[in-house]
């Protein structure tokens, strides 16, 4: 595609998000350069409206891969798990279970771009990826992989051995995916149960913790320090701004949680769904936190007021089964916005570019914007 179209491309892209971003937090929470996590977040609660979805769109080229929808960012992906977003919207770095990271394009088919030895069987695989804080110098991914004996992070280059940074988390039928997040040069891993809760509360067990990682090596010499136990499956990971809380949504043994973890604080807790709907990812934006649930097929808003990191009322729906399908793993991209990754080939029914990668308007309104 030549540049001139490219740039026409942007153009449309711009355009087709403006209704979006008219009724979203305008607060940048990409970042990751930054001091230690403190503070919550700002904003005003979002009205109930619906989300009003942009129709116009001037169209993407064709092709068996491309999909028309201005919302969706890209196609055609196996098993996504985890998401990683980029200012211009149009790329993105996704990685899937069975050991691939491809890198994203709106209007044309993905790109291979590193490949890792994993180990898929449970719920277990390439599970989430990190760029590190400083990847246009080293271009480093960090990476939560299962192997035929434990669940780890490793960090690699593409064409290169992945590097051990923390092994011996362990391994289960079930409760292997575990979640990565840098706080500046600080690493934070959520690790899944392995099945076994009793472990998840045992401080002396990898299983089931939110941990720091402070400016990790290759095999971390000190003993992570524990920022959370008691976890379950499926943890998520996000942030709240380089400066904000880390939240982490995970399937607990009697219910499906949403927590704020903190350093030297006790771990809180934002929300709760004793229906258990499966808590599949989370996105902070300003106002709250996306949540998406893959059992019941919906993602939700978790209003959080001013100066709070708990919420007071019922989360706000935003978007059901019908429109996208199931979502896994969220991300918060350009102007706040969240992203997420469908998981329609694991849980049905298929369209034809899935899985695909989904911008996600936000519940209208004017408190949206973080006014009262």
């Amino acid at each position: 595609m030549s540049e001139g179209s490219r740039t026409a491309r942007r153009t449309a892209l711009a355009a087709s998000v403006a209704a979006v971003l008219l009724i979203s937090a305008c607060a940048d929470f990409s970042g990751s350069e930054s001091a230690p996590f403190t503070g919550p977040p700002t904003g005003g609660a979002p009205t109930t409206t619906p989300p009003q979805l942009p129709t116009s769109a001037a169209p993407k080229p064709p092709g068996p891969c491309i999909d028309q929808d201005p919302l969706v960012l890209a196609t055609c992906l196996t098993d996504p798990t985890s998401l990683i977003t980029t200012p211009d919207l149009e790329h993105a770095y996704v990685a899937e279970r069975g050991g691939t990271v491809q890198y994203t394009t709106t209007d044309q088919a993905s790109r291979e771009v590193l490949r890792i030895g994993v180990d898929t069987a449970g719920d277990g695989g390439l599970t989430s990826i990190a760029l590190s804080p400083t990847y246009d110098q080293d271009r480093l991914y960090y990476a939560y992989v299962s192997t035929p004996t434990d669940n780890r992070v490793v960090r690699v280059t593409p064409g290169d051995e992945p590097k051990v940074i923390l092994a011996g988390i362990p391994k289960g039928p079930l409760g292997n995916a575990g979640s990565l997040l840098f706080v500046g040069r600080d690493l934070i891993v959520a690790t899944g149960n392995a099945g076994d809760q009793a472990a998840a509360r045992d401080p002396r067990s990898l299983a089931g913790k939110v941990l720091l990682l402070p400016s990790p090596g290759t095999v971390t010499p000190t003993v992570p320090e524990v920022l959370a136990t008691d976890g379950g499956i499926r943890a998520s990971l996000c942030q709240a701004g380089p400066k904000g809380p880390v939240f982490v949504a995970d399937q607990g043994a009697t219910e499906d949680r949403l927590r704020v973890v903190t350093p030297g604080s006790p771990t809180g807790v934002a929300w709760t769904w004793p229906d258990r709907p499966g808590i599949a990812g989370c996105a902070v934006v300003d106002g709250g936190v996306v949540v998406s649930h893959s059992r019941a097929g919906r993602v939700e808003f978790v209003v959080l007021p001013k100066g709070s990191t708990t919420a007071d009322k019922e989360p706000l729906p935003m978007l059901d089964r019908k429109r996208y399908g199931v979502f896994g793993r969220l991300a918060t991209g350009p102007k706040g916005l969240p992203q997420g990754v469908t998981t329609n080939k694991a849980t049905g029914p298929v369209a034809p570019t899935d899985d695909r990668v989904v911008l996600l308007p936000l519940p209208g309104g004017d408190a949206a914007s973080g006014e009262d």
